[in-house]
């Protein structure tokens, strides 16, 4: 007839058992992560002429238009007309945390 729980732990044991969670603990925070953005050459300069030829046919571009328009991301979209503003190749008339609209040069 033993114990419910069995034999007790000693304290060295507890002690070993809280050293190894602090070290496991620790150990996610030293991890960093990477974070990746997406530069020019990964878009698509076949895309880049798309959203060029669709600025100047109707005047105007906003990122959902894009969006739905030619088949991407809206994150994509928006990457895109950041780009082309950084070129020269268009002007952005108004720029918030949702929408960027983008007229010709």
């Amino acid at each position: 007839m033993g114990t419910k729980g069995g034999k007790p732990l000693s304290t060295l044991e507890k002690r070993q058992k809280r050293l190894a969670k602090k070290e496991e603990a620790k150990k996610p925070a030293k991890e960093e992560r990477k974070i990746v953005i997406p530069s020019a050459e990964t878009i698509d300069q076949n895309l880049i002429s798309k959203v060029l030829d669709e600025i100047n046919s109707s005047g105007y571009a906003t990122t959902f238009t894009l969006s739905q328009k030619l088949g991407v991301k809206y994150s994509l979209a928006k990457k895109i007309l950041r780009e082309l503003a950084k070129r020269g190749n268009i002007n952005i008339v108004v720029k918030n945390r949702r929408i960027i609209l983008a007229t010709k040069k």
